[in-house]
């Protein structure tokens, strides 16, 4: 459920000053009530991190220690 015609790339400096500037709580309801138009309120992502030994990981991001591609001098461990 996203309704894209919902997400803004026109902001003024006054509207993005207003947003800085205002309480954070408040800034956070608003977050999250934009967030429920746009995604399922009830949806949960699930992600899950392999331990550096298993070296399982298939995504390639450097900067990650649990990549299979990483430079650790440690054997792969199932």
């Amino acid at each position: 459920m996203r309704d894209t015609a919902l997400i803004r790339t026109d902001w003024t400096r006054e509207e993005a000053e207003a947003l800085y500037t205002q309480p954070f709580m408040d800034l956070l309801f608003q977050a999250q009530s934009l967030h429920r138009q746009i995604f399922d309120p009830n949806a949960v992502q699930k992600s899950r991190l392999l331990s550096i030994k298993t070296g399982g990981c298939a995504e390639d991001c450097a900067y990650c220690s649990q990549s299979a591609r990483n430079g650790a001098q440690l054997p792969p461990q199932n």
